[in-house]
């Protein structure tokens, strides 16, 4: 008998532990609303930021539903219209006076699965949103805005910072390219696996064969990349300095891994090496600067400019443009330190004397690069493509994206324009047009530097912003639509010598402003170095000594951006330095 209870409990256990792996898996990842609820919600309209006067566009409508995935269900008739704003005092231009061949209406039937191109042109100079109505809901949507003119500098927008299975991410490369180009509409990417990952099975190789098939000059460009991942990744050193994701402007990609190259002086050693005998340039990316797991040591790029020319300030951890104790901390990052740890974020190392620009990227791990789905409920496991960790559980941030000038689409253009630092970042899928200048010197123009006669000599900031009409998503918020028209009040700061210098509010899609400072230039320098066994570092966490002395601008300031929209869209561009000559 006894014997007998004993088999019963025991299949009583099997089937426990059978069951429970499933109940807990399901616990987590089942969500009834994101399984079956594909419910049409908003529209997204989707235009080339700029275009030449006549010349024949295509606008993308996609259907989403309430998680900004495609909705097949939609059956409806859309009724197109176009507002515009002159390029003088930026006021409307009256539709009477606008010439343009847009569609005036469109019907959805199921074969369009949630998606249509539509070609449309515009013959009149302007800033111009095109708005679509959908006349089951009356709902009315914006798109972002365009600039037609003649021959304009295109800005273009991408993402080049994800993660495939390859490594800890979700799908394979050319999966990732395909969502990139056709439904994140993106005009570049890089997927870039972690190089720990990437030993096995060839992995390195099938990553560059992947790349360069995506590649298609003019229209989709993608460039070779692969993150260094120190103290976090498997069979690596504990020790962190950060993480770096490596861009390369050529074909081959270089087999970085922090298995490989066991500390920073190795990795730039590698970089060294293959950018001389391949013949193309590199720039390593630093990230998540301020997440507790991840604090960037900054001394190990200070003699590495070559390198190091760009800080990742959005992307799906948050934000690490601010340190996020600072009083303008607005955004957030996952794996906030408990306590402040000072000489973390990209604004200390701008104060340290480091010149970067500004750029934003997913670091998506969902397999959804240039739009992220891990910020709002459909994060869950049963979306394809699938992950093998809980990397989509942890990501509560929309994904970033990087505008870059360029002339045309090529990877030589688009390098240039990222190591020239002639980009600017915003912290979701928007694509708003904001450009900076002080004394008409443009961000990445002459390496961003503004030469005045002497030390008190006028500075003209001039600011031009059109805001994307289309919702914003941010922290655990997906984009949902406008009651009405967009809200259109933001707030611009701008940052001097790492501290918020001036603030205005606007409340009209497009915008000009001019600032003037003729204060004296002294420059900037970081002061919260801490001393350990007899030597300095910029904080507890660093392990590379420092001179405090030599952490400054040495005489130079500098000047950023920071548009602050409504319902939490961030957009950052700069910085700019201005040196005196005498």
């Amino acid at each position: 008998m006894n014997k007998m209870k004993l088999k019963k409990t025991l299949k009583v256990l099997m089937i426990i532990y059978t069951i429970a792996p499933f109940v807990v898996w399901g616990g987590v990842n089942i969500d009834l609303k994101v399984l079956f609820d594909h419910s049409p919600n908003m529209f997204w309209i989707h235009l080339p930021s700029t275009a030449q006067i006549d010349e024949i566009n295509e606008m993308v409508i996609e259907v989403w539903d309430e998680f900004e995935r495609i909705s097949t269900s939609y059956k409806g008739q859309i009724n197109f219209n176009l507002i515009s704003y002159n390029l003088t005092d930026y006021q409307t231009i009256s539709a009477s006076s606008v010439v343009s061949n847009i569609p005036t209406s469109y019907t959805f039937a199921k074969v369009n699965f949630g998606v249509e191109r539509l070609s449309f042109s515009i013959s009149t100079q302007g800033i111009h949103y095109i708005l679509a109505t959908n006349t089951l809901t009356g709902k009315t949507f914006w798109s972002n805005p365009i600039l037609v003119d003649y021959n304009p500098i295109k800005l273009i927008w991408g993402d080049v910072h994800s993660h495939s299975i390859f490594c800890d991410g979700g799908g394979l490369p050319r999966e990732l390219y395909n969502y990139a180009r056709y439904i994140a509409l993106l005009d570049f990417c890089s997927v870039t696996s972690h190089g720990e990952f990437l030993h096995l099975n060839g992995g390195f190789n099938a990553l560059e064969q992947a790349t360069n098939r995506a590649n298609d000059p003019g229209k989709f460009i993608t460039s070779q990349g692969v993150e260094w991942t120190s103290g976090t990744a498997p069979h690596v050193p504990l020790i962190g300095w950060g993480h770096f994701t490596s861009i390369f402007s050529g074909t081959k990609l270089a087999h970085l891994s922090s298995s490989i190259q066991k500390n920073p002086s190795e990795l730039w050693s590698e970089l060294d090496r293959f950018t001389s005998e391949f013949g193309c340039r590199a720039i390593a990316l630093p990230h998540h600067t301020v997440s507790e797991k991840y604090i960037q040591d900054w001394p190990v790029c200070f003699d590495y400019s070559q390198y190091v020319r760009l800080g990742e300030v959005f992307s799906v951890h948050g934000s690490s443009l601010v340190n996020p104790y600072s009083e303008w901390n607005v955004t957030g990052e996952i794996d906030q330190p408990s306590y402040q740890i000072q000489g973390s974020s990209i604004n200390e190392a701008l104060m340290m004397g480091l010149r970067l620009g500004l750029v934003a990227n997913g670091d998506s791990h969902d397999g959804f690069p240039g739009h992220s789905l891990s910020h709002t409920r459909a994060f869950i496991g049963h979306q394809y493509p699938p992950t093998y960790i809980l990397s989509r559980v942890s990501h509560l941030y929309p994904s970033g994206l990087t505008g870059a000038f360029v002339s045309d689409i090529t990877r030589d253009n688009i390098f240039d324009a990222l190591y020239d630092r002639r980009v600017l970042a915003n912290s979701d899928f928007g694509r708003p047009y904001v450009t900076f200048k002080i004394n008409d010197v443009e961000v990445g123009e002459d390496d961003s530097t503004v030469f005045v006669a002497n030390s008190t000599s006028l500075r003209e900031l001039k600011l031009f912003i059109a805001q994307d009409g289309t919702p914003p998503a941010a922290y655990l918020q997906a984009a949902q639509p406008w009651n009405g028209n967009p809200n259109w009040n933001a707030k611009v700061q701008i940052f001097k010598n790492g501290y918020l210098w001036k603030e205005e509010l606007i409340n009209a899609p497009v915008t000009q402003l001019f600032f003037y400072d003729n204060e004296t230039i002294v420059g900037a320098s970081y002061n919260n170095c801490i001393e350990k066994e007899g030597e300095f570092y910029i904080n507890e966490k660093s392990h590379t000594p420092v001179n405090p002395s030599s952490l400054n601008t040495n005489g130079v300031d500098y000047y950023f951006i920071r548009i602050l929209c409504s319902r939490g869209r961030v957009t950052a561009i700069g910085p700019l330095w201005v040196e005196s000559l005498t």
